[in-house]
């Protein structure tokens, strides 16, 4: 199916063992796609994965670290976390939302 309404898909948490972030994940035979949302004070812990990352926050704002370098992220704002990087990130609002993109296959995750 090429098309889909993300108001209509069924959500759930990405990786209970590493994050909190809930949202539909849309999966293709190269890239995967999510929308998500995390109550304030959640995230994800450090960890990494071969492939890189964006992550475009719509609202809310994210406190994020990659490879050491920590900023807060807000509406309109992209991180690019390249692959095998050790990253990890906490919502700072409520309601926090951001898309991420990253490469559909071969993405496992390792702690820090």
């Amino acid at each position: 199916m090429p098309f889909f309404k993300l108001a209509e898909m069924q959500g759930t948490v990405i990786s209970p063992e590493h994050s909190t972030a809930n949202g539909p994940t849309i999966t293709g035979e190269q890239l995967e796609m999510g929308y998500y949302t995390e109550p304030k004070g959640s995230g994800a812990h450090p960890h990494h994965h071969p492939s890189e990352q964006i992550i475009l926050v719509l609202t809310g704002r994210l406190r994020m670290t990659i490879a050491g370098e920590t900023r807060e992220v807000g509406p309109g704002e992209v991180a690019l976390i390249p692959g095998g990087v050790v990253h990890e990130q906490k919502a700072l609002e409520d309601g926090t939302r951001f898309v991420s993109c990253k490469r559909a296959t071969g993405t496992e995750l390792s702690g820090a």
